[in-house]
């Protein structure tokens, strides 16, 4: 097949993400991205599975350590998710040339990026001290932090790959690479925990995750810069051209400060509990932060896929889609959601017997805590199929002034009046969890309706083109 048929090929992919009957393209366009996000997250449930029955380290350091590492990963993240919304815009408007320019810009600010997360390695010890994290966990888990820097590093850079290939909508290619990603991280992980080795710690577990992502990031690498690739990167065309720089930024700061909050939502909390109620609270709350993860992480994905296909047609001027596509994105969050928040509720003492066993005490402190963390899985839907309209559109910076009134309005204030004036035991940090994912999801779904209904008022010029 020569260079033209493979862009003909890519071109009627193009076509049918634009033209297709939406209730499969929704889906086929997340799946794969979602598998992907489940991946990584079984990764952690695997790790902390082999931490609890190989006694090789402390789960609660796991939990704490990843959380802190999540919020430093929120740059490389929205980097990738203004950047795509960009690129996505430009191939939905058939803009070949400048979506290709746009692409190369971010290839090289991600670099860049990547690059400065490294410094969080020499400034560890001072940087996990600033988020008061246990000096056991220090003392116990540097290497592992290190290693999972590292691993930032590289999944930076899998990001901005991976948000290319989604502009495309040719997110099957990346659920072939994952399978292979899965097969290296479990086996190297079982090898090490099981196989002849002596002494091995959290750290070996970490440097098995680096290697699987590492061949994700070659992988990458090879779709990026194929001859065939109709967004193709080339070294000679990085730059950082002032008015690409400035589009992506513009779109990714909010993104950033959005995700940056809720993460450090979590790690606030961490410390707070820390200090309250000791180191076994913490444990608990990572592990119910973990369980819903499993459909909170399904939601967010489908809203960043969600937002790329909003992206698409706002570029080909098609705004009846773009409700429409709201409308079934929602429709597949919220019943993906409300399974979970069933589902894991009634599974909490399982679940909790699991993770704690032979410890009473343990055991309902994360009952309690989880309790309160199901039933928010709803609402964090609801915010995360509002999210997909609005940076869809590039409104990056109404989502993250929900993410600011989650954490500043509805978070801490609850936690610290329930801990301090109530006197409530560490039930207060599912409470306020709760509290915080049910008034920002109902406002945020609220308003995303509300944006939905003015939009041919609005955004005239998107309704001229018939669907």
């Amino acid at each position: 097949m020569d260079l033209s048929a493979k862009e003909q090929k890519q071109m009627k992919r193009r076509e049918y993400l634009l033209e297709g009957n939406l209730w499969r393209v929704v889906i086929s366009i997340a799946l794969p991205m979602v598998f992907y996000n489940l991946c990584n997250y079984f990764y952690g449930i695997y790790d902390m599975m082999l931490v609890q029955s190989a006694n090789i380290g402390d789960a609660a350091d796991i939990v704490v350590l990843d959380q802190i590492k999540n919020m430093i990963s929120t740059v490389g993240a929205a980097l990738a998710t203004g950047g795509g919304i960009m690129v996505a815009r430009r191939y939905g408007a058939k803009q070949l040339e400048p979506a290709r320019k746009c692409a190369n810009t971010l290839f090289t600010l991600a670099m860049a990026v990547a690059l400065v997360t490294l410094v969080f390695i020499p400034i560890g010890t001072p940087f996990l001290k600033l988020f008061k994290t246990d000096q056991s966990i220090i003392d116990n888990s540097m290497g592992y932090y290190n290693v999972q820097i590292l691993t930032l590093f590289i999944t930076t850079m899998n990001s901005t790959m991976i948000a290319l290939e989604k502009a495309k909508g040719n997110t099957v290619n990346l659920l072939c690479l994952n399978l292979g990603v899965i097969v290296i991280k479990i086996s190297l992980t079982t090898l090490f925990v099981y196989g002849p080795f002596e002494n091995v710690t959290t750290t070996w577990l970490a440097t098995s995750t680096l290697l699987a992502q590492l061949f994700l990031f070659f992988s990458g690498l090879f779709l990026c810069f194929r001859r065939s690739n109709i967004l193709r990167i080339r070294i000679k065309e990085w730059n950082f051209n002032r008015e690409e720089v400035s589009g992506i930024v513009k779109l990714a700061v909010p993104v950033f400060i959005g995700k940056f909050l809720f993460s450090f939502g979590k790690v606030y909390v961490n410390s707070v509990a820390t200090a309250q109620y000791g180191k076994m609270c913490v444990g608990a709350l990572g592990i119910s932060n973990t369980m819903a993860g499993l459909f909170t992480n399904i939601s967010n994905t489908m809203a960043d896929t969600g937002s790329t296909i909003v992206s698409q047609n706002y570029g080909n001027q098609n705004g009846n889609r773009i409700k429409k596509a709201f409308h079934i994105n929602l429709i597949y969050i919220g019943a993906i959601t409300l399974f979970g928040t069933i589902l894991l509720f009634f599974l909490k003492e399982p679940i909790a017997t699991f993770y704690a066993p032979g410890n009473a005490q343990y055991q309902e402190m994360i009952v309690n805590i989880f309790a309160w963390e199901c039933l928010d899985i709803f609402f964090l839907g609801l915010a995360h199929a509002a999210d997909a309209l609005f940076n869809g559109f590039g409104k990056t910076k109404t989502t993250m002034t929900f993410s600011m009134l989650r954490l500043f309005a509805y978070r801490i204030p609850v936690l610290l009046f329930l801990m301090y004036v109530v006197k409530m035991d560490y039930a207060a940090c599912g409470v306020a969890m709760f509290a915080s994912n049910f008034v920002s999801g109902l406002s945020e779904i609220i308003a995303a309706f509300a944006f939905s209904g003015k939009l041919k008022t609005k955004y005239p010029k998107l309704f001229k083109t018939a669907e």
